[in-house]
């Protein structure tokens, strides 16, 4: 392939240019782009390249967008490598913790949600199943670790933690499931499925980029058709796990609510998502359902700080109660 610093651009219209190797990307700054290996398959890449140009022109342009080659195809394939060029965003990554920062995030995922609507591309995209049908099948999970643990001749420091907080988090689980069960989330889950409402999936800090007074958002490998509150679920979990928290929830989905209104049953539906104990969940069945190999001090300190957490997440998310 030879050198890939001077080869690569040629194949996006930059023959003669030398792009800048960093950190495991190649940097053309004179077109304010990276070229970069994917894992994704090509129709993977062709999918979300027609999504982020209909995104654009629905009014939602600030993305890591797919830039083609001059034969007009989104990726350059250079034996068992895929190649993709895209929009180098040189902004900063938002502080969670901070009330600037985390404003314009709200505001960039409203922004983002009110335009990735009934778009054409969408239909190419995966629905994902209703909260009711998960949070089922994850509290039944649960009740099959514990039946697990106690067929267990001897018990880990680990299987005794998870046995003496099993019986409150299921009980909590089932609560979470009560509460979405009293909304009306069914028939808004199925009206996003029938309109095609596209969620990121991914979302973390390291997704969004600060540049000036406006956030980007990449890596939209995971999208999918859904309830959009998932999103700002997803956000709403990860600041409420900061020490430092200078606005409080309901004030958070007040920034969101000004670009994108909310639906009446909103602070009910994402408190339930944030009451249902995901992280407990997740850890026990990674321990037990997924044969991973895990370092029991390290496992089970992990488990500790989950429970010592949990009380003071639940006191910032009260008031959606």
């Amino acid at each position: 392939m030879g050198d890939l610093s001077v080869s690569l651009p040629a194949y996006f219209g930059y023959a003669g240019v030398r792009a800048v190797k960093e950190r495991g990307c190649f940097l053309i700054s004179s077109a304010n782009a990276k070229i970069h290996k994917s894992n994704n398959f090509p129709h993977e890449i062709c999918a979300r390249f027609t999504f982020l140009k209909e995104l654009e022109a629905s009014g939602f342009p600030y993305t890591d967008m797919i830039i083609p080659t001059v034969s007009g195809v989104p990726f350059v394939n250079l034996g068992r490598d895929i190649f993709v060029m895209t929009r180098h965003i040189s902004g900063r990554e938002p502080d969670f913790g901070n009330l600037r920062d985390i404003s314009l995030v709200i505001e960039g995922l409203a922004r983002f949600h009110s335009s990735a609507r009934g778009l054409k591309s969408s239909k190419k995209f995966s629905s994902e199943p209703s909260l009711s049908t998960v949070f089922a099948k994850n509290i039944s999970a649960l009740n099959s670790c514990v039946k697990q643990i106690n067929r267990r001749p001897r018990l880990s420091d680990f299987d005794v933690l998870v046995l003496k907080h099993a019986d409150a988090y299921v009980e909590r689980a089932t609560l979470a499931a009560e509460i979405l069960a009293q909304t009306d989330y069914a028939a808004l889950h199925a009206d996003a499925l029938a309109n095609k409402h596209i969620c990121h999936n991914a979302l973390k800090e390291e997704t969004f980029s600060i540049l000036e007074n406006t956030c980007f958002i990449s890596h939209f490998e995971e999208t999918s058709v859904d309830l959009q509150l998932a999103d700002l679920v997803s956000i709403l979990r990860r600041y409420a796990r900061k020490t430092s928290r200078e606005v409080s929830v309901s004030q958070l989905l007040e920034i969101y609510s000004k670009i994108l209104p909310l639906p009446s049953d909103a602070k009910k539906i994402i408190y339930a998502q944030l009451f249902f104990p995901w992280p407990f969940l997740k850890i026990v069945s990674q321990y037990y359902s997924k044969k991973r190999n895990f370092i029991p001090a390290a496992i089970t300190s992990r488990m500790e700080g989950i429970l010592k957490e949990q009380e003071c997440y639940d006191e910032y998310i009260a008031p959606l109660a």
